[in-house]
Protein backbone atom coordinates (compact mmCIF):
# COMPACT_ATOMS: atom_id res chain seq x y z
CA UNK A 1 0.00 0.00 0.00
CA UNK A 2 1.42 3.53 -1.16
CA UNK A 3 0.97 5.37 2.22
CA UNK A 4 1.19 9.21 1.67
CA UNK A 5 4.10 10.92 1.62
CA UNK A 6 4.78 14.27 3.88
CA UNK A 7 4.20 16.49 1.31
CA UNK A 8 0.51 14.99 0.92
CA UNK A 9 0.09 14.71 4.92
CA UNK A 10 0.72 18.55 5.16
CA UNK A 11 -1.61 19.57 2.32
CA UNK A 12 -4.92 16.73 3.72
CA UNK A 13 -3.79 18.44 6.90
CA UNK A 14 -4.10 22.50 5.68
CA UNK A 15 -7.38 21.13 4.11
CA UNK A 16 -9.00 19.47 6.59
CA UNK A 17 -8.16 22.27 8.81
CA UNK A 18 -9.60 24.79 6.23
CA UNK A 19 -12.85 22.78 5.94
CA UNK A 20 -13.26 21.93 10.04
CA UNK A 21 -12.95 25.54 10.62
CA UNK A 22 -16.22 26.42 8.78
CA UNK A 23 -18.77 25.47 10.98
CA UNK A 24 -21.29 24.33 8.26
CA UNK A 25 -24.40 23.67 9.95
CA UNK A 26 -27.82 24.08 8.44
CA UNK A 27 -28.77 28.00 8.63
CA UNK A 28 -31.49 30.19 7.24
CA UNK A 29 -31.62 30.16 3.41
CA UNK A 30 -30.58 33.31 1.51
CA UNK A 31 -30.31 33.72 -2.18
CA UNK A 32 -27.42 31.59 -3.83
CA UNK A 33 -27.49 29.58 -0.19
CA UNK A 34 -30.57 27.50 0.15
CA UNK A 35 -29.21 25.63 3.35
CA UNK A 36 -27.42 28.78 4.54
CA UNK A 37 -23.67 30.64 4.33
CA UNK A 38 -21.70 27.70 5.97
CA UNK A 39 -22.86 25.15 3.76
CA UNK A 40 -22.24 27.36 0.86
CA UNK A 41 -19.14 28.30 1.94
CA UNK A 42 -17.73 24.75 2.39
CA UNK A 43 -18.59 23.55 -1.21
CA UNK A 44 -17.24 26.67 -2.55
CA UNK A 45 -14.33 26.57 -0.49
CA UNK A 46 -13.84 22.82 -2.10
CA UNK A 47 -14.84 23.74 -5.70
CA UNK A 48 -12.50 26.18 -6.04
CA UNK A 49 -9.80 24.42 -4.74
CA UNK A 50 -10.41 21.81 -7.27
CA UNK A 51 -10.52 24.12 -10.08
CA UNK A 52 -6.68 25.33 -8.37
CA UNK A 53 -5.76 21.91 -8.96
CA UNK A 54 -6.71 20.82 -12.42
CA UNK A 55 -9.73 18.80 -12.29
CA UNK A 56 -13.60 20.06 -13.36
CA UNK A 57 -15.75 21.96 -10.26
CA UNK A 58 -19.21 22.06 -11.30
CA UNK A 59 -21.38 23.85 -8.66
CA UNK A 60 -25.17 22.03 -8.67
CA UNK A 61 -27.57 24.79 -7.82
CA UNK A 62 -25.64 25.89 -5.07
CA UNK A 63 -27.28 22.79 -3.17
CA UNK A 64 -24.47 20.31 -4.24
CA UNK A 65 -21.27 20.15 -6.72
CA UNK A 66 -18.58 17.66 -8.18
CA UNK A 67 -15.20 17.39 -9.23
CA UNK A 68 -13.76 15.66 -11.79
CA UNK A 69 -11.20 13.66 -13.58
CA UNK A 70 -11.18 12.22 -17.34
CA UNK A 71 -13.75 13.39 -19.72
CA UNK A 72 -14.44 9.78 -21.57
CA UNK A 73 -15.96 6.63 -20.59
CA UNK A 74 -18.04 5.08 -17.63
CA UNK A 75 -18.48 6.96 -14.66
CA UNK A 76 -17.19 6.36 -11.32
CA UNK A 77 -18.13 8.42 -8.06
CA UNK A 78 -17.68 8.73 -4.57
CA UNK A 79 -20.49 10.49 -2.74
CA UNK A 80 -20.18 12.60 0.59
CA UNK A 81 -21.22 15.53 2.15
CA UNK A 82 -19.95 18.52 3.39
CA UNK A 83 -22.23 19.69 6.26
CA UNK A 84 -22.82 18.56 9.85
CA UNK A 85 -24.41 18.35 12.98
CA UNK A 86 -24.23 21.32 15.68
CA UNK A 87 -21.86 21.05 17.85
CA UNK A 88 -23.81 20.11 20.83
CA UNK A 89 -22.27 20.14 24.36
CA UNK A 90 -19.45 18.12 26.07
CA UNK A 91 -16.44 19.34 23.91
CA UNK A 92 -13.22 20.12 25.13
CA UNK A 93 -11.97 21.62 22.54
CA UNK A 94 -13.71 24.27 19.97
CA UNK A 95 -15.62 21.65 17.76
CA UNK A 96 -14.75 23.71 14.82
CA UNK A 97 -11.21 24.37 15.65
CA UNK A 98 -9.37 21.58 13.93
CA UNK A 99 -7.48 19.73 16.94
CA UNK A 100 -4.66 17.78 15.59
CA UNK A 101 -1.92 18.17 18.13
CA UNK A 102 -2.43 14.63 19.49
CA UNK A 103 -2.33 10.89 17.83
CA UNK A 104 -5.81 11.79 16.60
CA UNK A 105 -7.69 14.33 14.33
CA UNK A 106 -10.41 16.39 16.75
CA UNK A 107 -13.16 18.56 15.45
CA UNK A 108 -17.17 18.47 13.78
CA UNK A 109 -16.74 16.29 10.88
CA UNK A 110 -13.70 14.75 10.73
CA UNK A 111 -15.42 11.81 10.80
CA UNK A 112 -18.66 12.92 9.40
CA UNK A 113 -18.45 13.74 6.38
CA UNK A 114 -15.14 16.23 6.01
CA UNK A 115 -12.27 14.05 6.42
CA UNK A 116 -13.26 11.43 4.10
CA UNK A 117 -14.78 13.23 1.28
CA UNK A 118 -11.10 15.22 1.59
CA UNK A 119 -9.28 11.03 1.03
CA UNK A 120 -11.38 10.76 -1.89
CA UNK A 121 -10.15 13.74 -2.88
CA UNK A 122 -6.35 13.11 -2.05
CA UNK A 123 -7.11 10.10 -3.93
CA UNK A 124 -8.53 11.57 -6.94
CA UNK A 125 -5.13 13.62 -7.14
CA UNK A 126 -2.91 10.07 -7.06
CA UNK A 127 -5.30 9.05 -9.96
CA UNK A 128 -4.84 12.15 -11.93
CA UNK A 129 -1.36 12.37 -11.35
CA UNK A 130 -0.65 8.70 -12.78
CA UNK A 131 -3.13 8.63 -14.98
CA UNK A 132 -3.58 12.27 -18.01
CA UNK A 133 -6.24 10.53 -19.79
CA UNK A 134 -8.07 7.68 -17.90
CA UNK A 135 -10.83 5.31 -19.90
CA UNK A 136 -13.10 5.89 -17.43
CA UNK A 137 -14.35 9.04 -15.36
CA UNK A 138 -14.08 9.89 -11.88
CA UNK A 139 -16.07 12.04 -9.64
CA UNK A 140 -16.54 13.28 -6.43
CA UNK A 141 -20.35 14.05 -5.57
CA UNK A 142 -20.57 16.47 -2.95
CA UNK A 143 -23.54 17.42 -0.99
CA UNK A 144 -24.58 20.03 1.66
CA UNK A 145 -27.67 18.65 3.17
CA UNK A 146 -27.10 15.26 4.23
CA UNK A 147 -28.03 15.50 7.74
CA UNK A 148 -31.30 16.93 7.11
CA UNK A 149 -33.00 15.02 4.53
CA UNK A 150 -30.82 15.26 1.31
CA UNK A 151 -32.47 17.49 -0.77
CA UNK A 152 -29.31 18.31 -2.26
CA UNK A 153 -29.15 15.05 -3.64
CA UNK A 154 -32.68 15.25 -5.12
CA UNK A 155 -31.44 18.67 -6.57
CA UNK A 156 -28.45 16.59 -8.24
CA UNK A 157 -30.17 13.67 -9.44
CA UNK A 158 -32.70 16.00 -11.15
CA UNK A 159 -30.07 17.38 -13.42
CA UNK A 160 -26.70 15.49 -13.44
CA UNK A 161 -25.00 12.02 -14.36
CA UNK A 162 -25.97 9.24 -12.71
CA UNK A 163 -22.66 6.95 -11.97
CA UNK A 164 -22.47 3.65 -13.11
CA UNK A 165 -20.50 2.62 -10.13
CA UNK A 166 -19.05 4.25 -6.44
CA UNK A 167 -19.46 3.92 -3.16
CA UNK A 168 -20.31 6.59 -0.22
CA UNK A 169 -17.45 6.87 2.66
CA UNK A 170 -20.16 7.91 5.13
CA UNK A 171 -20.95 4.88 7.33
CA UNK A 172 -18.85 1.87 8.01
CA UNK A 173 -16.38 -1.50 7.08
CA UNK A 174 -16.02 -4.02 5.99
CA UNK A 175 -19.17 -2.89 3.36
CA UNK A 176 -22.63 -2.55 3.36
CA UNK A 177 -25.04 -4.64 1.19
CA UNK A 178 -28.36 -4.18 2.21
CA UNK A 179 -30.10 -1.39 4.36
CA UNK A 180 -33.45 -1.73 5.93
CA UNK A 181 -36.44 -0.11 5.05
CA UNK A 182 -37.67 3.32 7.30
CA UNK A 183 -41.19 3.72 8.33
CA UNK A 184 -41.46 6.63 10.63
CA UNK A 185 -45.25 7.41 11.77
CA UNK A 186 -47.47 8.57 14.32
CA UNK A 187 -50.51 7.47 15.79
CA UNK A 188 -53.12 10.10 16.73
CA UNK A 189 -55.75 9.98 19.18
CA UNK A 190 -58.04 12.73 21.33
CA UNK A 191 -56.68 13.21 24.55
CA UNK A 192 -58.79 12.09 27.94
CA UNK A 193 -57.35 15.65 29.53
CA UNK A 194 -56.81 12.84 32.63
CA UNK A 195 -52.58 13.52 32.33
CA UNK A 196 -49.93 14.99 30.27
CA UNK A 197 -47.18 12.74 28.84
CA UNK A 198 -44.20 14.02 27.05
CA UNK A 199 -40.86 12.09 26.11
CA UNK A 200 -38.01 11.99 23.33
CA UNK A 201 -37.23 14.21 20.70
CA UNK A 202 -36.49 12.35 17.39
CA UNK A 203 -38.39 9.20 16.49
CA UNK A 204 -35.32 7.79 15.23
CA UNK A 205 -33.74 7.80 19.14
CA UNK A 206 -34.28 6.09 21.67
CA UNK A 207 -35.93 8.36 24.41
CA UNK A 208 -33.39 9.09 27.30
CA UNK A 209 -36.02 11.12 29.38
CA UNK A 210 -40.03 10.75 30.12
CA UNK A 211 -42.12 12.83 32.11
CA UNK A 212 -45.95 12.14 32.97
CA UNK A 213 -48.41 14.61 35.05
CA UNK A 214 -51.18 13.13 36.72
CA UNK A 215 -53.98 16.08 36.29
CA UNK A 216 -56.25 14.80 38.40
CA UNK A 217 -53.78 14.29 41.47
CA UNK A 218 -51.56 17.08 40.04
CA UNK A 219 -48.30 14.88 40.48
CA UNK A 220 -46.00 14.16 38.68
CA UNK A 221 -43.80 10.79 38.06
CA UNK A 222 -40.46 10.68 35.41
CA UNK A 223 -38.28 8.49 34.53
CA UNK A 224 -34.30 8.24 32.55
CA UNK A 225 -33.35 5.76 30.08
CA UNK A 226 -30.67 5.56 27.89
CA UNK A 227 -30.46 6.96 24.74
CA UNK A 228 -29.08 4.63 21.88
CA UNK A 229 -29.86 4.74 17.89
CA UNK A 230 -33.53 4.00 16.29
CA UNK A 231 -31.41 1.26 14.44
CA UNK A 232 -30.09 -0.37 17.30
CA UNK A 233 -33.22 -0.50 20.49
CA UNK A 234 -31.56 -2.97 22.16
CA UNK A 235 -28.99 -0.62 23.29
CA UNK A 236 -30.79 1.68 24.59
CA UNK A 237 -33.52 1.91 27.59
CA UNK A 238 -36.57 3.69 26.59
CA UNK A 239 -37.65 5.65 29.34
CA UNK A 240 -41.26 5.73 27.78
CA UNK A 241 -41.33 1.92 28.78
CA UNK A 242 -40.30 2.88 32.04
CA UNK A 243 -43.11 5.64 32.42
CA UNK A 244 -45.59 2.87 31.56
CA UNK A 245 -44.68 0.70 34.16
CA UNK A 246 -44.93 3.79 36.89
CA UNK A 247 -48.14 4.65 36.03
CA UNK A 248 -51.48 3.84 37.74
CA UNK A 249 -53.56 1.63 35.47
CA UNK A 250 -56.57 3.87 35.88
CA UNK A 251 -54.34 6.53 33.78
CA UNK A 252 -52.94 3.64 31.20
CA UNK A 253 -56.66 2.95 30.50
CA UNK A 254 -58.05 6.38 29.68
CA UNK A 255 -55.23 6.25 26.77
CA UNK A 256 -55.96 4.27 23.64
CA UNK A 257 -52.18 4.92 22.73
CA UNK A 258 -50.40 3.46 25.51
CA UNK A 259 -52.65 0.68 25.78
CA UNK A 260 -51.54 0.21 21.77
CA UNK A 261 -48.04 0.60 22.67
CA UNK A 262 -48.22 -1.30 26.04
CA UNK A 263 -49.39 -4.83 23.79
CA UNK A 264 -46.79 -4.33 20.52
CA UNK A 265 -44.30 -1.87 21.15
CA UNK A 266 -43.58 -1.91 24.53
CA UNK A 267 -40.45 -4.04 25.51
CA UNK A 268 -43.06 -6.55 27.40
CA UNK A 269 -45.31 -6.84 24.85
CA UNK A 270 -46.57 -10.38 24.79
CA UNK A 271 -47.35 -9.54 20.78
CA UNK A 272 -44.60 -7.32 19.38
CA UNK A 273 -45.17 -5.65 16.40
CA UNK A 274 -41.97 -6.95 15.01
CA UNK A 275 -43.34 -10.87 15.47
CA UNK A 276 -46.01 -10.41 12.37
CA UNK A 277 -43.05 -10.14 10.28
CA UNK A 278 -40.19 -12.79 9.78
CA UNK A 279 -35.96 -11.81 9.41
CA UNK A 280 -34.49 -11.99 6.56
CA UNK A 281 -30.67 -11.32 5.38
CA UNK A 282 -30.79 -8.17 6.49
CA UNK A 283 -31.93 -9.12 9.52
CA UNK A 284 -35.08 -8.97 11.93
CA UNK A 285 -36.90 -5.79 11.97
CA UNK A 286 -36.58 -3.48 15.18
CA UNK A 287 -39.27 -0.89 16.19
CA UNK A 288 -38.80 2.41 18.57
CA UNK A 289 -41.21 4.51 20.09
CA UNK A 290 -38.83 7.88 20.46
CA UNK A 291 -41.75 10.12 20.72
CA UNK A 292 -44.60 10.46 23.17
CA UNK A 293 -46.05 14.03 23.52
CA UNK A 294 -49.79 14.21 25.00
CA UNK A 295 -51.65 17.10 26.77
CA UNK A 296 -54.80 18.71 26.93
CA UNK A 297 -54.91 19.47 23.51
CA UNK A 298 -53.51 16.43 21.29
CA UNK A 299 -51.90 12.97 21.83
CA UNK A 300 -49.42 11.46 19.55
CA UNK A 301 -47.38 8.67 19.52
CA UNK A 302 -44.63 8.72 17.29
CA UNK A 303 -42.76 5.46 15.98
CA UNK A 304 -40.03 4.45 14.05
CA UNK A 305 -39.80 0.78 12.52
CA UNK A 306 -36.56 -0.69 10.57
CA UNK A 307 -37.68 -3.44 8.65
CA UNK A 308 -36.29 -6.42 6.32
CA UNK A 309 -35.25 -5.93 2.66
CA UNK A 310 -37.51 -8.84 1.07
CA UNK A 311 -40.60 -7.36 3.37
CA UNK A 312 -43.13 -5.57 1.41
CA UNK A 313 -43.61 -1.83 2.62
CA UNK A 314 -47.42 -2.12 1.85
CA UNK A 315 -47.51 -4.99 4.24
CA UNK A 316 -46.06 -2.75 7.12
CA UNK A 317 -48.52 -0.19 6.26
CA UNK A 318 -51.21 -2.55 6.18
CA UNK A 319 -50.44 -4.17 9.83
CA UNK A 320 -49.93 -0.44 11.28
CA UNK A 321 -53.60 0.46 10.24
CA UNK A 322 -54.90 -3.17 11.38
CA UNK A 323 -53.73 -2.49 15.17
CA UNK A 324 -54.68 0.96 14.89
CA UNK A 325 -58.45 0.06 14.16
CA UNK A 326 -58.25 -2.29 16.94
CA UNK A 327 -57.78 0.15 19.54
CA UNK A 328 -59.81 3.11 17.32
CA UNK A 329 -56.78 5.70 17.15
CA UNK A 330 -55.37 6.82 12.99
CA UNK A 331 -52.31 6.69 11.76
CA UNK A 332 -50.24 9.20 9.95
CA UNK A 333 -46.85 8.86 7.77
CA UNK A 334 -44.33 10.94 8.82
CA UNK A 335 -41.60 9.58 6.24
CA UNK A 336 -40.95 6.10 4.83
CA UNK A 337 -37.43 5.22 2.96
CA UNK A 338 -37.42 1.94 0.88
CA UNK A 339 -34.69 -1.01 1.65
CA UNK A 340 -31.76 -0.71 0.12
CA UNK A 341 -30.26 -4.15 -1.11
CA UNK A 342 -27.37 -5.02 -3.32
CA UNK A 343 -26.24 -8.87 -4.74
CA UNK A 344 -23.44 -9.40 -2.35
CA UNK A 345 -21.18 -11.28 -4.74
CA UNK A 346 -21.75 -8.16 -7.32
CA UNK A 347 -18.27 -7.67 -8.65
CA UNK A 348 -19.13 -3.62 -6.66
CA UNK A 349 -19.02 -5.60 -3.60
CA UNK A 350 -16.44 -8.23 -3.95
CA UNK A 351 -14.21 -5.80 -4.67
CA UNK A 352 -14.47 -3.24 -1.73
CA UNK A 353 -14.70 -5.84 0.50
CA UNK A 354 -11.04 -7.29 -0.77
CA UNK A 355 -9.82 -4.23 -0.50
CA UNK A 356 -11.18 -4.00 2.98
CA UNK A 357 -9.63 -7.35 3.77
CA UNK A 358 -6.39 -6.35 2.43
CA UNK A 359 -6.10 -2.66 4.62
CA UNK A 360 -7.65 -4.20 7.77
CA UNK A 361 -4.61 -5.39 9.60
CA UNK A 362 -2.99 -1.97 9.16
CA UNK A 363 -5.08 0.35 10.56
CA UNK A 364 -3.77 1.57 14.21
CA UNK A 365 -6.12 1.01 17.00
CA UNK A 366 -5.83 1.65 20.84
CA UNK A 367 -5.96 -0.91 23.98
CA UNK A 368 -9.67 -0.31 24.14
CA UNK A 369 -10.63 -1.60 21.11
CA UNK A 370 -7.84 -4.84 21.11
CA UNK A 371 -10.44 -7.23 22.27
CA UNK A 372 -13.26 -6.41 19.53
CA UNK A 373 -10.39 -5.85 16.96
CA UNK A 374 -9.04 -9.19 17.73
CA UNK A 375 -12.34 -10.76 16.99
CA UNK A 376 -13.25 -8.72 14.06
CA UNK A 377 -10.24 -10.20 12.25
CA UNK A 378 -10.62 -13.83 13.42
CA UNK A 379 -13.44 -13.77 11.05
CA UNK A 380 -13.45 -13.62 7.10
CA UNK A 381 -14.60 -9.95 6.20
CA UNK A 382 -17.60 -10.21 4.36
CA UNK A 383 -20.59 -7.55 3.12
CA UNK A 384 -22.82 -6.43 6.07
CA UNK A 385 -26.50 -5.29 6.65
CA UNK A 386 -27.39 -2.79 8.91
CA UNK A 387 -30.64 -1.08 10.08
CA UNK A 388 -29.84 2.39 9.74
CA UNK A 389 -29.74 4.44 6.32
CA UNK A 390 -26.60 5.76 4.92
CA UNK A 391 -26.03 8.73 1.88
CA UNK A 392 -26.16 5.43 -0.98
CA UNK A 393 -29.75 5.59 -0.57
CA UNK A 394 -29.85 9.15 -2.65
CA UNK A 395 -28.22 7.36 -5.78
CA UNK A 396 -28.25 4.21 -7.76
CA UNK A 397 -25.17 1.94 -8.34
CA UNK A 398 -23.36 3.42 -4.91
CA UNK A 399 -22.52 1.33 -1.88
CA UNK A 400 -21.62 2.38 1.89
CA UNK A 401 -17.67 1.67 2.10
CA UNK A 402 -16.27 3.16 5.27
CA UNK A 403 -14.77 5.10 7.29
CA UNK A 404 -15.38 3.54 10.74
CA UNK A 405 -13.67 0.12 11.38
CA UNK A 406 -15.80 -2.65 13.03
CA UNK A 407 -13.91 -2.06 16.45
CA UNK A 408 -14.44 1.78 16.63
CA UNK A 409 -16.68 3.42 19.15
CA UNK A 410 -19.65 5.28 16.37
CA UNK A 411 -18.27 8.80 16.72
CA UNK A 412 -20.86 10.53 14.40
CA UNK A 413 -22.91 13.75 16.10
CA UNK A 414 -20.57 12.82 19.48
CA UNK A 415 -18.71 15.51 21.34
CA UNK A 416 -15.43 15.19 20.64
CA UNK A 417 -15.58 13.55 17.01
CA UNK A 418 -12.35 11.97 16.46
CA UNK A 419 -10.30 9.44 14.40
CA UNK A 420 -6.83 8.24 14.78
CA UNK A 421 -4.39 10.35 12.00
CA UNK A 422 -2.83 6.88 10.73
CA UNK A 423 -6.02 6.08 10.10
CA UNK A 424 -7.49 8.38 8.07
CA UNK A 425 -4.23 8.88 6.37
CA UNK A 426 -4.47 4.74 5.31
CA UNK A 427 -8.05 5.64 3.86
CA UNK A 428 -6.39 7.65 1.01
CA UNK A 429 -4.57 4.71 -0.98
CA UNK A 430 -7.54 2.77 0.23
CA UNK A 431 -9.89 4.44 -1.68
CA UNK A 432 -7.86 5.30 -4.72
CA UNK A 433 -7.19 1.39 -4.96
CA UNK A 434 -11.22 1.23 -4.96
CA UNK A 435 -11.22 4.22 -7.55
CA UNK A 436 -9.54 2.17 -9.54
CA UNK A 437 -10.77 -1.20 -8.97
CA UNK A 438 -14.17 -0.03 -9.62
CA UNK A 439 -13.08 1.77 -12.65
CA UNK A 440 -11.91 -1.43 -13.88
CA UNK A 441 -15.07 -3.19 -13.77
CA UNK A 442 -16.86 -0.88 -15.62
CA UNK A 443 -14.73 -0.18 -18.70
Amino acid sequence: MNRLSSQEISTFNTLLSDLIGIASVKGEPKEGAPYGEKPKEALTYLLDRAKADGFTAVNVGDKAGYIQWGDKGPLVAVLGHLDVVPEGSAWKTDAFTLNNETDYFIGRGVVDDKGPVLCAYMAMLRIKEKNPDPDYRVRLIIGTDEEHGSSCMVRYCETEELPDIGFTPDAEFPCIFAEKGIYQMHFEETPSGKFTLHGGNAANMVPPYCECIDLTQMRGISADGVQAHASKPDLGVNAIDLILEKMSSELKNSSKLLLLMEKYFSKNSNTKFSSFFSPDVSGPMTTNVGIVDISKEHAKLHVDIRWPVTIDEEAVRAKLYEIASEFGVSVVDDSVQAPLFKDKDSDQIKALTQIYENYREAFVYTEDEKEARAASLSEKAAPIAVGGGTYARTMPNIVAFGPQLPWNQDQCHQANESILKENMYLLVPMYEEALVKLGNTVI
